[in-house]
């Protein structure tokens, strides 16, 4: 059965239980990863899989269930599953499925990494693996060199009419090794992503994840104290991200956000800019709508220090009678692709501008150490001390702490040295005039 025949077999059953509006979402995806380790297969991932979501509503109330085949039995299921969660909800908050449809024309992700045979796959990676070695003779091994690539499909049916239908998808590469000089071990790692295989630099990869991991080794402790901190974009990316929750619109309606009672005030340094840009070129990932269907848009959540938007879904923006954001994704409400607006000053001149602080290049525990409704935060981290604007030694477990919103008013300077991590930010680094650091 295809996706438009399930969906409509399931609005007619939907229809009989006596809901009043539907909405199935269908999502195709197709997967390839190879992992490589001591010029062996590790691990081969070769897959595809799809899943059905449907959301009902019922006297302006929401339920959700899923499915991982298209028939009518599951059709049948699916119904029945809603049917019995909506039973059981206790919400009061109103929902309901989108009409308008978008402006912009669909995006098409024809995945071009499929035209690589599975033989050149490996070797790519059984290649990265071989650089990383040959790299430096204080690399002692590799524990893994990865490549793969997906694309993904989501087809949206609703009983307004909405008909939609769009593809995505993306490559990434990296490598994950240790060095040492005979005392203590450090490792290194180092992950690319990008659109084609054309835009993979491998033995860049390589490269740079030896450079990490060497460049460690003989690392001090540092003394405890309050600091300048250069957080390396990749560092700085990973702590926001770590705090993303915080600007959803129903973290912040449910008093789980430190941002309550902020929009359209002052949150952070006149020297921050950040948008939420679904059509972003660098990035590789591109929607135009979201997964309710509802449009997305370019948009500055923070403007020169200020907060002008949280993320909103439907429900959470039915409670302040506003547009909902096309941010809703995975269940749930995040911003797509995250751009950072840069400064002019390159890695090396932010080195040279801290004059004297930390470099921040590893942060560790930011699944138990971030605290999103409080915004507190305490990460173990690596990094370099830097005397008169120089890299002097590379350092070791030292503890920053601090509050999220707190750091993001101290941020003095933003490089230019924009990069793309974790496949949906696009930003450079910033220095922080000062952060708790507990180390000796």
């Amino acid at each position: 059965m295809n996706e438009k025949k399930f969906a409509e077999k399931v609005f007619s059953l939907a229809k009989d239980k006596g809901f009043d509006d539907c909405e199935v979402a269908v999502s195709n995806q197709r997967e390839f990863e190879v992992v490589v380790s001591k010029g062996k297969i590790e691990n081969y991932t070769d897959a595809s899989s799809k899943r059905a979501t449907l959301k009902a509503v019922k006297k302006k109330k929401s339920c959700f269930a899923t499915v991982e085949i298209l028939d009518e039995s599951s059709a049948e299921f699916l119904v029945n599953s809603a049917y019995e969660n909506f039973l059981i909800t206790d919400t009061l908050d109103e929902d309901s499925v989108w009409g308008e449809k978008p402006q912009r024309e669909p995006f098409r992700y024809e995945d071009p990494f499929e035209d690589l045979s599975v033989k050149e796959k490996i070797n790519l990676s059984k290649r990265m693996e071989e650089k990383a070695m040959s790299c430096d003779k204080r690399v002692q091994t590799v524990i893994m060199s990865g490549y793969g690539h997906q694309r993904n499909e989501i087809l949206l049916f609703n009983t307004k009419g909405l008909e939609l239908e769009e593809s995505f998808g993306f490559g990434s590469a990296f490598v994950y090794l240790v060095a040492s000089d005979g005392k203590k071990p450090k490792r290194g790692f180092r992950a690319w992503y990008a659109s084609s295989p054309i835009e993979f630099d491998v033995d860049k990869i390589a490269e740079e994840a030896a450079l990490e991991a060497v460049s460690q080794l003989g690392a001090q402790t540092v003394k405890s104290g309050r600091y300048r901190l250069l957080l390396r974009r990749d560092v700085f990316a990973q702590l926001f991200l770590a705090f993303m929750s915080i600007f959803s619109a129903e973290a912040v309606q449910k008093g789980l956000s430190p941002l309550k009672g902020k929009l359209q005030e002052k949150i952070a340094s006149d020297n921050l800019t950040i948008l939420e840009d679904p059509f972003f070129e660098r990035l590789p990932v591109k929607r135009s709508f979201d997964n309710e269907g509802v449009p997305t848009t370019q948009k500055k959540f923070i403007d020169r220090g200020v907060l002008t938007t949280f993320f909103h879904s439907i429900r959470s923006a039915k409670k302040e009678g506003i547009r909902p954001t096309g941010n809703v994704f995975n269940q749930r409400c995040v911003p797509l692709n995250v751009v950072m607006q840069a400064g002019s000053a390159n890695y090396q001149e932010l080195i040279e501008n801290l004059g004297e602080g930390l470099v921040v290049t590893a942060l560790d525990g930011l699944h138990s150490g971030v605290r999103p409704v409080s915004g507190e935060f305490s990460l173990g981290a690596n990094g370099y001390r830097v005397v008169d604007g120089k890299i002097v030694e590379p350092i070791e477990q030292f503890t920053v702490s601090g509050n999220f919103l707190k750091l993001l008013q101290n941020i003095e300077c933003v490089g230019a040295d924009c990069e793309i991590v974790s496949g949906y930010w696009y930003g450079p680094s910033v220095i922080v005039s000062e952060l708790d650091v507990a180390g000796n």
